[in-house]
């Protein structure tokens, strides 16, 4: 009888445990799954959800994002894999420094009306070198390769966030590099379609060193 008993709170105990547990994941935010599964992430305890055919097939249909992340092309930068994310969670849009082009904002603009998404991050990264390009090329001789490579340096150039930084400033990369993730948040934030939807538009830094995700 005894047994029966222990075993019965047992069985009482883990189902609370299990629906705290799942009461908990309801309850996060998009913005507190991206930050905990880079929290997961960097301590090597991804979960490595959706990641299997069944996520595929789940999602053949329709897709249901719940935050769009506008990031850098570079190969070391995946949002999917730095927030522990999988097939369907995350509508990503990346080009080379993470600028806010038209043609993003369109791609963008599609996920908030279309997809219902709700949050927005801009996040830019440490070392990125569309950045590093256009401290590096102090002349600002965007025209001398005649290539659209010069037309994203003019970019970052027409900013208005990068020209508030002193050039004698310490550290004027990582600057730059945070100034030009402002930008593209700050212009998304003030766009009438995600104004009038009520996303919110966070700002990140992704450090290439460590994988750790930082607010700015």
């Amino acid at each position: 009888m005894k047994k029966v008993v222990i075993l019965f709170v047992s069985l009482i105990l883990l189902n609370s445990c299990q629906n705290e547990a799942a009461d908990k994941t309801r309850k996060e935010t998009g913005y507190e799954k991206l930050m905990n599964g880079n929290k997961r992430f960097i301590e090597g305890q991804s979960l490595n959800i959706h990641h299997d055919l069944k996520a595929v097939t789940n999602s053949s249909k329709k897709q249901h994002p719940f935050a769009v992340v506008l990031t850098c092309s570079d190969s070391r930068v995946d949002p999917d894999i730095i927030f522990d994310q999988g097939i369907g969670d995350l509508f990503v849009v990346k080009n080379a420094g993470n600028v806010i082009s038209d043609i993003d904002f369109g791609t963008i603009e599609y996920a908030v009306e279309h997809l219902n998404v709700k949050l927005i991050v801009v996040m830019g990264h440490t070392d990125c070198g569309a950045v590093k390009a256009f401290v590096s090329d102090k002349n600002k001789c965007f025209k001398k390769h005649h290539t659209h490579i010069d037309d994203i340096l003019s970019s970052i150039d027409h900013e208005k966030e990068i020209k508030a930084i002193p050039k004698i400033s310490d550290n004027y990369l990582n600057s730059c590099i945070k100034a030009n993730t402002l930008h593209a948040a700050t212009s998304l934030s003030k766009d009438e379609l995600i104004k009038e939807h009520h996303v919110q538009v966070v700002q990140l830094l992704y450090d290439v060193k460590n994988g750790k995700v930082t607010p700015l």
